[in-house]
Parts: C-alpha cells; structure tokens; sequence
C-alpha cells in the first residue's frame, strides 16, 4: 500500500505543477512549471510501471508467487 501512497503523493504534485503552468503570469514561469509537470509525470509513470511489475508476482491475498 506505501507505493499506492507514494504515486497518489506524486500525482497530486503533477497536479499542481500543470496549476501553476495554466496560471503563470509570465512565458518564463510557464516554461519552469511545465518542466515540473514533465518530471512529476515521469515519475508517477514510473512508480505506476513499477507497481505493476511487481502486482504480477503477488496473488489476490497479498502473496508473493513464485
């Protein structure tokens, strides 16, 4: 459940950096936010794949299959 946590946590980041790019004052602001939304979005990607990686090796009760 940590990494459900962890991914929700870098989502909402995401969220708020695609905020700040909507309602910059500036190109220059913009452009900084929406390198934050690229990398928060890199990272819930990754955190997602890695979640899914490891679902495969455990059951429905939490076990790890071999």
């Amino acid at each position: 459940m940590n990494s459900i946590f962890k991914v929700s946590y870098a989502l909402q980041r995401q969220q708020r950096a695609v905020e700040r790019t909507l309602y910059a004052s500036s190109a220059e602001e913009s452009m900084a936010a929406s390198k934050w939304v690229d990398a928060w979005h890199r990272l819930v990607q990754a955190r997602l794949d890695k979640m899914a990686e490891t679902s495969r090796y455990i059951d429905s009760r939490g076990r790890f299959l071999h």
